[in-house]
């Protein structure tokens, strides 16, 4: 008698239990639902707006705020081996990166239950990405001195990536990276960016922007590359030489409605 309650219990109440697991599964559909979410990652921090298209895609739209500083040095090239024992062999630089930024991404998920997806889509920023500039007004006086006591050949400066830069007039050097505005996007991701099991959502992203070469000017002249790879300067040498920006971001996403 027992085990038939048991069964009478247990058939009723594991139906009602898979309904309303059903009724909290959220159904995607077109713009039906929309979420925010937040994150931080390689291109800074980002806040964006979620829609979806169906249940295997969803569109993303926000902006990317990356302001950043940070010192480093800087080896001084000398093409005379006299000079290099005799004057300044590194300077110190200040790099400040500037690539906040907008994007309109879309998700492709292969299934309606997928976490997985594929990333396409595009970011748009300013074209000075990063700038490098000596931090004590005038450091490079020597070098200047020097570069106007011997011949072109001979003139020294520093290598920033594929570039050679030398001082100004007044002992400073200043050089600013740029790149395209319009930067497309390629990438994967896990998680879903409008949730479908609860309101809130862990997501990750992992791509690159394709930014084109990066462009040095220094002094307002635009540079040549001339084949001179540093051994020094971090991120900002890296940025003068990559033609794309890695993306690796984690997200937060908050169901609205």
């Amino acid at each position: 008698m027992k085990r038939t309650i048991l069964w009478m219990l247990a058939s009723i109440v594991i139906p009602l239990g898979t309904e309303a697991q059903e009724q909290n599964e959220i159904e995607l559909g077109l713009l039906n639902h929309a979420s925010v979410a937040v994150g931080v990652g390689t291109t800074g921090i980002t806040a964006d707006l979620n829609l979806p298209v169906s249940p295997f895609v969803v569109v993303r739209g926000g902006v990317d705020i990356f302001p950043f500083k940070y010192s480093t040095n800087l080896d001084i090239d000398y093409r005379d081996k006299l000079a290099n024992a005799v004057l300044p062999n590194e300077v110190k630089v200040e790099g400040k990166l500037s690539m906040t930024s907008g994007h309109v991404l879309a998700d492709f998920f292969p299934s309606k239950q997928s976490a997985f997806r594929l990333t396409a889509g595009l970011y748009l920023g300013g074209e000075k990405v990063a700038e490098a500039y000596n931090k004590e007004d005038g450091a490079l006086m020597a070098v200047t001195a020097y570069n106007h006591a011997v011949p072109e050949s001979k003139k020294a400066g520093y290598p920033l990536g594929d570039y050679f830069l030398m001082p100004d007039e007044h002992g400073n050097v200043h050089a600013d990276i740029t790149v395209k505005k319009l930067r497309p996007y390629v990438g994967i991701g896990f998680g879903r960016p409008v949730p479908t099991n609860s309101r809130v959502s862990f997501n990750f992203d992992l791509g690159v922007q394709f930014w084109g070469k990066p462009t040095v000017t220094c002094q307002n002249q635009k540079l040549q590359d001339e084949d001179m790879k540093g051994d020094d300067g971090g991120l900002v040498k890296y940025i003068s030489m990559a033609s794309i920006w890695p993306v690796m971001n984690i997200r937060v996403a908050l169901l609205l409605f």
